[in-house]
């Protein structure tokens, strides 16, 4: 999950009443938390930036952008009525802020966008009688919950209950079935799932610290809160990477960089209004990448650049998608698993060898 701008606490100016230290003592604790949350935040520890942004503004509640800081921490772990209850106060300290009017307006459709998914998807609250079995919980020097169970091993923190283990075996599973429906495809060997929270857990993986997840031979799944994680930001992750998985299996690892990602994507979930001004904005300021540019590896790209490639490569694919149907979109997977090249590809399926910025 990328998002938006953010304020960086280290750049307040503090200003003191004269002769009054108690005041400029005060300030100063505060102070020092909020550069603290700033720079957890920017690793990604987002539960230890909301702990230090909420400790800070027990010294000083004056400044609106700790409260739209604060909001954005809370975001990042899926808590959308916790942030947009600080963004409140920060819109009352300062109505007419942009930056808080705009996250305001983001959180609230990723709030309507999440809860109207798992609404949708209908979990079954009673697990069968034969999933309980299938629990285990491996006693090594981290503990951890492993469910080996239809198709898939998944391993998960030990703080997630035997309850939110059924919702997310039921969402692997519909993403089993549906990407696989959309794709033709479907693994012929068990799949490994680990999905990790990297608030308290020390595993160490190749994950970069803005990546929510990756496929390798398989996937790994990464989130950050202080409880379990937030089931409908899960479910679109494992959707993300399922993709991955089915693209590498039906091009043997050809595909280029910017259709895998569309894809994925695209199937993850649809373009939120947000990210679609961000396309506009830098279509405008004429800073859209070009295909070349976004058949590199997005990790080599700059935080902007590479929240700009996602979408542009998303926006691509969905217009393929609206022009051919998921039909097409096998055809040109299959020609590129058979070898032949993109630009062939594009051509003999979409009639176009250049695709338009």
């Amino acid at each position: 999950m990328e998002h938006g701008e953010v304020y960086y606490t280290s750049l307040y100016v503090l200003t003191y009443p004269r002769n009054n230290n108690s005041v400029r003592d005060t300030s100063a604790v505060a102070l020092s938390y909020f550069q603290k949350a700033a720079t957890y935040y920017q690793q990604a520890q987002y539960v230890e930036a909301i702990q230090h942004y909420l400790s800070g503004l027990k010294y000083d509640k004056s400044r609106y952008h700790i409260y739209a800081d604060l909001a954005k921490a809370y975001e990042m772990v899926g808590k959308w009525e916790q942030a947009l209850v600080y963004l409140d106060i920060a819109l009352q300290m300062c109505p007419d802020s942009p930056t808080v009017l705009r996250r305001q307006t983001r959180i609230k459709e990723e709030k309507a966008f999440y809860q109207t998914l798992l609404s949708e998807i209908g979990l079954e609250v009673s697990q069968p009688r034969e999933f309980a079995p299938c629990i285990n919980t491996e006693n090594s020097v981290r503990p951890q919950h492993i469910v080996e169970y239809k198709f898939f091993k998944l391993t998960v923190e030990p703080t997630v209950t035997p309850q939110t283990l059924w919702y997310i075996c039921q969402l692997i599973a519909r993403v089993h079935d549906e990407v696989g429906s959309q794709l033709d495809c479907y693994p012929n060997r068990q799949i490994c799932i680990s999905i990790i929270n990297s608030y308290d857990a020390p595993t160490q993986t190749n994950l970069p610290k803005w990546a929510s997840g990756c496929y390798d031979g398989q996937i790994l799944l990464k989130y950050c809160a202080d409880g379990e994680p937030e089931l409908g930001v899960l479910y679109s992750l494992i959707r993300h990477e399922w993709t991955h998985l089915l693209v590498e299996l039906l091009t043997q690892g050809k595909c280029p960089i910017w259709f895998n990602e569309g894809l994925a994507h695209t199937i993850a979930r649809p373009l939120l209004t947000y990210e679609k001004f961000a396309l506009q904005q830098a279509k405008e300021n004429e800073t859209l990448p070009t295909i070349s540019q976004l058949n590199q590896s997005f990790t080599n790209f700059t935080t902007s650049q590479r929240k700009i490639a996602y979408l542009q490569s998303a926006a691509i694919v969905t217009s393929l998608i609206e022009e051919g149907g998921f039909s097409s979109i096998r055809q040109f997977l299959s020609l590129i698993g058979n070898g032949i090249s993109t630009e062939k590809a594009l051509q003999k399926v979409y009639n176009k060898s250049i695709l338009p910025n």
